[in-house]
C-alpha cells in the first residue's frame, strides 16, 4: 500500500483579532448571568 498524502493540518490555527465579533465566552456569560441574577431575584422568600 502507498502512504496516503494528507493536506498540511495546522493543529494552532493563529487566533484572529476579533474585529468587534463577540467571543463565545462573552456572549454565553452576557446571555447566564442576567438569567441567574434574575432567578436569583425571583425566587419565593
Amino acid at each position: 500500500m502507498t502512504p496516503v498524502h494528507y493536506p498540511a493540518y495546522r493543529a494552532t490555527p493563529d487566533r484572529r483579532p476579533s474585529g468587534g465579533a463577540t467571543s463565545p465566552l462573552t456572549f454565553v456569560l452576557l446571555i447566564t448571568t442576567p438569567a441567574v441574577v434574575a432567578v436569583a431575584a425571583l425566587r419565593p422568600r
